[in-house]
């Protein structure tokens, strides 16, 4: 029945009480009754207590969440004693100490089931602890309790103790982080005295010190039951531990005891102790990582001399040293079992080894032994050397990483000559290459299923090359041998080659990165001739040049196998390319042949192409980083390694070379863009392109700029695109085609539709450039952009253009700079722009293009809509063609971009500029520079600050300005609201015009820096800007240095510091400040927290000065960085400056350079402050 959350108090429960009493109806068989969360108090609990006395039928009552108090629950205790059917009693969540144990001691009293109580994380103290001690006494069927993480301490703890001296049947306890002391730890080991049932016992996590140790172990040597015992994260030390191992040696029923997280240094080393002494019969101790170090592997070594079964022992990465091993050599004395030892990474040098041996003699099944990454060194490998000649039983052995140099190598090779057991060692990383070898030997002698042998980058020795030699001929399963960079020489393959001789299975050798001659190259091939089962080799960087490549030549005559030969970097020259393709003629299995980073030149190059001609076998070639690029390319399309672009920029090639292209063409799809610029292939060349252009229709991109072609080279070419229907892009730019061959190209192109681009641009004539620019703009109807710079066009060829240009309508951006075009050219390009809608961009710098040029353009702009950009940079339009511009700007609305730069305009042109400034809204960029005055430059500015609302940042620094200057830029600060930075330094600025840059301040919210350096402001313009500053709230960088404001300017700045202004860095360098100025900086200064950077060098400050900022740094302040560089400061004003610093906390950085400091002085600074 459910009446939880129903506001249910005592009076309410009095009903309910009375039904469960009495069995009426609804009641009579009730089994479950939810009460939860309601208020039932004390009161209401002895009601329900009185009912649970005489009521047979309810098993679940939930009374959590209510209010019940001690008193209450006690009632209910006491009724549990006398009830024997309630079996689940939730009370959990009520004010009583019962809260959190009565549904366990419910389950206890009357569950016929239940065998293990879970109490854990339920803040049980002391007296819940007693009620679950009266709970469990007469216990019958519970093995298992949980009272992990209370608090029940020593007196809760003893009420259980004394239960479980005389209980029968709980196995495990648990006591996780229970506040346990030593006193609670006696009492434990009272009961453990006379226990005879338990198993395990958990104490983790509480705190139990030696003298709580010392008790429980003494307990163990009466106690012959306890299995498991976790004492971890206690508080016991080296002394508790002790109690322990003493007790341990003797006591029998212990199998695993932890007491890691203690602070005692052998606590890792305690467990695995116990394990030792314990199972007599143990076989594997795992002790890796532990840092048992020399000073705790004494314990261990007590252990180890019982444990006569071990069988495996790991002690890697313990430091233990020599003294340890010797300490563990002595305890395995009689260790007659033991097939592994792992001692890598101990610190152990030849002394430890010296210890060590001795021992390994007598232990008769030693199989593995792992020595890696210690410091034995030769005198180790020697000891190692003489135990591996006698011993029969050792399979394995590690020694990489120990130092071990040649010395200790030899000793190896001699005891591997006797041993016929060892079948693994690992012997990398020591001083000596060899080493690694001596790992492949023992590999090699005893692994028969080896199929390849590979040593690479160590040096092969003839004293180990016998054993090499000896054990490859004898594995006759080896068909590979890879033995690169070993500094092989001839006398040295001569042993390996004589050790395959009996080998038939042998199919690929490398020997690459060797010392290889023409000597070496001869054994191969006589080796070659009887093996005609090889495949492959390889002699990559050797030296066997042209008279090797001869006899390996001779040799591949009749070999009917071989598929790949790689001779890379071998010195081979033409007359060895000669030889090797006389064979290539003649052989058909040769599938791979390499020869890069060799001396083959052209002719070379040429041979070996002629031979390729009917051989259809020899599917990959390489002849990359020679001296014949073209064969080199034609080798790669015809391995298929190129797939669409061939680049042979800049390579120096013939026109005869071009043969060769077309033949690697021939059956290639795959092409499409051949690019040769900067080679010299002239019109010979040009003829065999045009045959490429013939006979590939999938050629579309052919790019020939600067490679001396003519008007006959040019005629080659368009009689090859006549009827061409695949070429789109044709480059033919800086060449020497004239009138005549552009012609040519034209006529050839009249009828072709798909040539979208062809560029003719910077040849002979610019004829040719116009008349390709001609065909683009027909033939490509998405063509946006036409670049015709530098290519000599003058006014006719410009008459041409503009023809074409009348008719298009997709043309944005037309450039021209740097041709000849003139005033007359001028004039065809303004009737042409004069009906066309498209145009957006025209480029016309240094284009001789004047006055009357000028006024043509001028004429257009009064009516064209379109035209945004216009570049007239360098050209000569003067004053009379700035008038004419100027006067159509009045009323053009669009041109945005005008570059005027350069252009011979004085300063009469002053009112047509400031005419045009006041007219124009639209124009955002206009280029004044390297003309006149200061005037051009200012207006040009004024106007793009004016128009551009999205500009950041003006730089005018050096352009003359002056106040009038200044006067038209003020003009047009005050409508913009976008400048960030204005930059105005060394403009001959006068307090005129440092008055009309205050006013534009006032207002402003946007700027942030202002730099106003080397100008002339004074002591009133200063005055000026500082009143400007009581009411800028935005400015943070200011630059006034060189502006000769004096102590007067500087007390109206100082004010200004006073208000809160957001300025971080001011300059004020190479003024007049002096001391009396710097009094009242630093005044201000000390109302302002923000100023973070200080600039006040060159400014004839003396110890006085220093001396009030001395006072300012000893104060709360912002300042980071003071610069006093180049004034009057002597060792007074530093002392001053190092008592300031010596309270001051935020200065980082200050400088004193060029002043009349002495050493001494610095050195005091220096302690305070980095010095500049």
């Amino acid at each position: 029945m459910g009446m939880s959350a129903n506001d249910i108090g005592d009076l309410g429960v009095e009903f309910i009480a009375n039904a469960l009493q009495f069995n009426t109806a609804s009641f009579h068989t009730l089994e479950c009754l939810s009460l939860a969360c309601n208020v039932i108090g004390d009161n209401g609990a002895a009601l329900i207590a009185a009912a649970l006395d005489v009521n047979k039928t309810l098993t679940t009552l939930d009374l959590q969440q209510n209010q019940i108090a001690e008193q209450g629950g006690k009632i209910l205790l006491n009724t549990l004693k006398t009830n024997q059917t309630l079996i689940k009693f939730n009370l959990i969540g009520n004010p009583c100490s019962q809260a959190n144990i009565l549904d366990e001691i419910t389950l206890i009293k009357n569950d016929k089931m239940v065998t293990s109580i879970k109490l854990e994380s339920r803040r049980i103290e002391e007296k819940g602890a007693q009620y679950i001690a009266e709970a469990l006494i007469n216990n019958e069927r519970i093995t298992s309790v949980n009272l992990d993480h209370n608090k029940i301490k020593d007196q809760g703890l003893k009420c259980l103790m004394n239960v479980l001296k005389i209980d029968k049947k709980i196995l495990i306890l648990s006591l996780d982080d229970n506040g346990i002391i030593d006193e609670g730890a006696e009492y434990i080991a009272d009961m453990l005295k006379s226990n005879n049932t338990l198993r395990i016992l958990n104490l983790r996590s509480n705190q139990i010190t030696n003298e709580g140790a010392q008790s429980i172990a003494n307990a163990l040597t009466y106690n012959t039951v306890l299995k498991e015992l976790n004492l971890s994260h206690n508080k016991i030390r080296k002394k508790g531990l002790e109690y322990f191992i003493d007790v341990l040696g003797h006591h029998t029923s212990i199998v695993d005891i932890d007491f890691s997280g203690n602070p005692a240094p052998r606590c890792l080393i305690v467990s695995a102790t116990t394990a030792v002494l314990q199972e007599r019969t143990v076989r594997d101790v795992m002790l890796k990582s532990k840092c048992v170090g020399m000073r705790k592997v004494r314990y261990l070594a007590k252990a180890l001399v019982l444990a006569k079964s071990l069988t495996v022992l790991d002690l890697d990465d313990n430091k233990l040293g020599d003294d340890g091993v010797q300490c563990i050599a002595q305890a395995l004395t009689n260790s007659k079992m033991l097939t592994v030892l792992k001692l890598q990474r101990n610190l152990i040098s030849f002394v430890g080894i010296q210890y060590l041996v001795p021992i390994l003699h007598n232990m008769p099944v030693i199989k593995k032994l792992y020595l890696s990454n210690n410091q034995i060194g030769d005198e180790g490998a020697k000891i190692i050397a003489s135990f591996l000649q006698s011993n029969t039983t050792l399979t394995m052995i590690t020694l990489d990483q120990n130092e071990i140099g040649s010395d200790g190598e030899h000793f190896l090779i001699d005891a591997f000559i006797n041993n016929t057991t060892l079948k693994t060692l690992d012997i990398a990383g020591n001083k000596s290459n060899g080493c690694t070898i001596l790992e492949c030997l023992v590999h090699l002698r005893f692994n028969t299923g080896m199929t390849r042998l590979t040593i690479l980058g160590r040096k092969i020795e003839e004293k180990i090359v016998h054993q090499l030699a000896n054990a490859l001929s004898k594995n006759t399963c080896i068909t590979s041998l890879d033995l690169i960079g070993n500094q092989i020489n001839d006398q040295i393959l001569q042993y390996f080659i004589n050790a395959l001789r009996n080998h038939k299975i042998i199919t690929s050798l490398s020997f690459n990165n060797n010392q290889i001659s023409y000597q070496g190259a001869q054994c191969l091939a006589d080796f070659l001739k009887t093996r005609q089962e090889m495949a492959s080799l390889s002699l990559d960087n050797n030296q066997i040049t042209d008279q090797g490549v001869h006899y390996l030549v001779d040799a591949l005559k009749t070999h009917q196998e071989m598929t790949s030969l790689s001779l890379d970097n071998n010195q081979i020259t033409d007359q060895g390319a000669e030889y090797l393709s006389e064979m290539i003629k003649n052989n058909r299995t040769l599938k791979i042949l390499s020869l890069r980073s060799n001396k083959i030149r052209r002719r070379g190059g040429q041979l070996i192409a002629d031979s390729l001609i009917d051989n259809t076998t020899l599917t990959k070639l390489y002849l990359d980083n020679n001296e014949c690029t073209v064969i080199q390319t034609m080798c790669a399309i015809r391995n298929d390694d190129i797939f669409n672009l061939i680049d042979l920029q800049r390579k120096h090639i013939e026109d005869t070379d071009l043969q060769y292209l077309s033949h690697s063409l021939k059956y290639n799809r795959r092409v499409t863009t051949i690019i040769l610029n900067g080679n010299n292939i002239g019109n010979t060349g040009a003829q065999y392109l045009a045959d490429i252009l013939r006979n590939h229709t999938n050629i579309t991109e052919l790019s020939l700029e600067s490679n001396n072609i003519g008007d006959e080279g040019a005629k080659y070419l368009a009689d090859a695109l006549q009827n061409n229907t695949s070429v789109i892009k044709l480059n033919l730019s800086c060449n020497k085609i004239g009138a005549a061959g552009a012609i040519s190209l034209t006529e050839a192109l009249l009828n072709n539709t798909t040539t979208l681009e062809i560029d003719l641009r910077r040849n002979v004539s610019g004829y040719a450039a116009v008349l390709g620019a001609s065909i683009q703009l027909r033939n490509n109807k998405t063509l946006t952009t036409l670049n015709l710079n530098n290519s000599k066009i003058d006014s006719q060829d410009i008459q041409l253009l503009v023809t074409v240009l009348i008719n298009n309508q997709t043309l944005l951006t037309l450039n021209l700079q740097s041709n000849k075009i003139g005033d007359e050219g001028a004039m065809h390009l303004a009737n042409g722009l004069r009906n066309n809608t498209t145009l957006q961009e025209l480029g016309l710098r240094e284009n001789d293009v004047g006055p009357l040029g000028a006024q043509y353009l001028a004429d257009v702009l009064g009516e064209n809509t379109t035209l945004v950009t216009l570049i007239l940079r360098d050209n000569i339009i003067s004053d009379a063609g700035l008038e004419h511009i100027a006067n159509a700007l009045n009323t053009n609305k669009t041109l945005n971009v005008l570059d005027l730069s350069r252009n011979k305009i004085k300063a009469p042109s002053r009112r047509h500029l400031i005419n045009m400034f006041q007219c124009n809204q639209s124009l955002i960029n206009v280029d004044l520079t390297g003309n006149g005055q200061g005037d051009c430059a200012v207006i040009g500015a004024a106007v793009e600050i004016r128009n551009n609302q999205n500009l950041t940042t003006v730089n005018l620094r050096c352009s003359r300005l002056g106040d009038e200057g200044t006067k038209i830029l003020c003009q047009a600060l005050q409508v913009n609201h976008s400048i960030i930075t204005l930059d105005l330094q060394s403009n001959d600025i006068s307090e005129n015009g440092a008055e009309l840059l205050a006013k534009v301040l006032y207002d402003n919210e946007k700027l942030t820096t202002f730099l106003l350096g080397n100008n002339k402001i004074g002591d009133n313009g200063a005055k000026c800007l500082a009143d400007a500053f009581h009411s800028n709230t935005v400015l943070s960088i200011l630059d006034l240095s060189a502006n000769n404001i004096g102590s007067i300017g500087i007390g109206h700045l100082s004010l200004a510091l006073c208000n809160d202004t957001r300025l971080i860095k001011l300059d004020l360098s190479s003024n007049e400040v002096g001391n009396e100025g710097v009094q009242l900086l630093a005044n201000g200064l000390n109302k302002n927290m923000r100023l973070k950077d200080l600039d006040l060098g060159i400014n004839n400050i003396g110890d006085e000065g220093v001396e009030y900022l001395a006072n300012l740094l000893k104060h709360e302040t912002g300042l980071e960085k003071l610069d006093l560089r180049s004034n009057q400061i002597t060792d007074r004003g530093a002392e001053c400056l190092a008592t300031g610093l010596s309270q001051n906390r935020t200065l980082k950085r200050i400088s004193l350079w060029q002043n009349e400091i002495t050493a001494n002085a610095r050195r005091k600074l220096f302690g305070w402050i980095i010095w500049c």
